[in-house]
């Protein structure tokens, strides 16, 4: 007896007898199908359109992005775009930061001054005011050269001597001083120092530094005064006691601070039989009170300033 086994037949046995139909039951259903496919696809075409038209008709759809420009056509069939609201406010905002940016350009830096030159002319600092004196172009500028102004001025309470130039193209000095002394002279000296700066100094000035004793005179009302426009007095004091043996045998003694084309210079002064005899000190000193102080120990001394 043969112990193979028939799979094929056992496999068809175990779904039973079932009912045979023809080939064309078959064919039937398939076509349905395929009729109902293409149904459904007209169906969805026809949907989208539908809805495409009603977005064109519309305006091509009614979302825009909020900050995108608007496209609008014009009479001449050209199209033109305008920005919405908030991008308008964008705009103006940014023009206000550099309107302001400008301004703040074009503010006048005073460095610790009083006062400086623009084109319109004085500018006062915050805090200064009242101009209590004014010298319209003492350096003598033409209208190609620039603009100087020499001032008294209040400043933070206290009185200042000012003198302030502008060139064509726009750079401005300010030089300023405490108010000592008379303010004719101290601008005199400051216009001499100027010129110096500029290259215009009078090729006589240089030599004043070598004759101190034409560096002043005495006024008419019996004052120390300046002798010359390269020579500022700024402080004197009067008293023999103040130069202790160099008054001697003098009819009057005394100290003084000075501007000598431009640079602060202390001297003993005296006058003997009516003529004033200026000496300079040597170095420099933080104040007057100090020069005083050690001009009476050179004189006390004998050693005196030379």
């Amino acid at each position: 007896m043969s112990t193979d086994i028939d799979w094929q037949h056992e496999l068809d046995g175990s779904f039973g007898a079932g009912h045979d139909l023809p080939p064309g039951h078959y064919v039937a259903a398939g076509r349905t199908a395929v009729r109902r496919r293409r149904a459904t696809a007209v169906v969805l075409v026809a949907a989208v359109v539908i809805g495409g038209g009603a977005a064109w008709a519309s305006g091509q759809g009614s979302a825009v992005r909020g900050d995108a420009p608007v496209a609008t056509e014009g009479p001449d069939g050209q199209r033109e775009v305008t920005a919405p609201d908030d991008a308008s406010q964008r705009l103006d905002e940014r023009e206000r930061r550099l309107e302001r940016m400008r301004r703040q350009a074009d503010r006048p830096d005073f460095l610790g001054e009083p006062a400086t030159l623009d084109a319109d002319g004085l500018v006062l600092a915050p805090g200064a005011g009242p101009v209590l004196e004014r010298v319209e172009n003492p350096m003598g500028y033409s209208r190609s050269q620039g603009q100087s102004l020499g001032i008294r001025v209040m400043f933070r309470g206290r009185e200042k001597y000012s003198l302030l130039t502008r060139d064509v193209d726009g750079a401005t000095s300010m030089g300023t001083n405490d108010a000592t002394g008379d303010f004719a002279g101290w601008l005199a000296g400051r216009v001499a120092s100027q010129r110096v700066i500029d290259g215009t100094a009078d090729p006589a000035g240089p030599s004043v530094l070598e004759s101190p004793d034409e560096w002043l005179s005495i006024g008419p009302d019996g004052g120390i005064e300046s002798a010359t426009p390269f020579v500022a007095v700024m402080e004197v004091r009067e008293g023999a006691d103040l130069v202790g043996s160099f008054a001697t045998g003098s009819d009057r003694a005394g100290l003084a601070r000075l501007q000598v084309t431009g640079m602060v210079q202390y001297v003993a002064w005296r006058v003997l039989a009516g003529d004033l005899e200026v000496v300079p000190a040597p170095g420099s000193f933080d104040s007057m009170t100090a020069f005083v102080a050690w001009a009476g120990e050179q004189y006390g001394s004998g050693e005196g300033m030379r």
